[in-house]
């Protein structure tokens, strides 16, 4: 859908569109309610990915250009361009309407920004943590959003590494952390051992 936000973001020079809506590059979803961002470089299977989601039940809200606006200092609101409402590209099968496929509930007109996911071509050379999830920021007006990023490979079953970041970033928000549990388990263990 390259060459159609192309076209879109042609359109929107020539549109009397507010100056406060930015346009960027990703899919993105509502996974339990939350808003999620996917970036990517191009052809990593962001699109995908959101079809994947979608066809386990969550909800696209754009895909391949998103437009934030600020609805007030800490909030970012996500919308499809409304050429590309409901319409979704995905390589071999073309440009596909999520509605019309999936049924009303599976789309959703705008969310907001809640977590960032970049999905990143898996190398071995990047030193990946094995223990915890490292939460990093993206960057968009004046706001910092969460982001993790997700090493990919054709192996790994992105989706659901997805929808588990996701509910365990959730999980930290609310104060739960595993490898602090685990470390306050594994410290009691070595006293009830001495």
């Amino acid at each position: 859908m390259m060459y159609l936000s192309k076209f879109l973001n042609f359109i929107s020079l020539k549109s009397k569109e507010p100056e406060d809506i930015n346009h960027t590059h990703g899919v993105f979803v509502d996974i339990k309610g939350k808003g999620i961002l996917i970036i990517g470089k191009s052809g990593i299977g962001k699109s995908e990915v959101a079809l994947d989601l979608i066809y386990k039940g969550h909800r696209l809200i754009a895909d391949d250009s998103v437009s934030f606006y600020k609805r007030n200092q800490n909030t970012l609101v996500g919308k499809p361009p409304s050429l590309l409402k409901n319409l979704m590209e995905v390589r071999g099968l073309g440009i596909i309407d999520i509605k019309k496929l999936f049924g009303r509930k599976s789309v959703v007109p705008e969310k907001k920004l809640f977590l960032v996911i970049e999905l990143k071509a898996f190398q071995k050379e990047i030193d990946c943590s094995r223990l915890e999830m490292t939460v990093n920021s993206f960057r968009l007006f004046d706001i910092n959003i969460p982001k993790i990023e997700i090493p990919v490979t054709e192996t790994r079953h992105v989706s659901l590494l997805i929808e588990t970041a996701v509910k365990n970033y959730i999980s930290l928000q609310k104060g739960s952390n595993t490898i602090n549990n685990l470390s306050e388990k594994l410290n009691m263990q070595l006293r009830l051992d001495h």
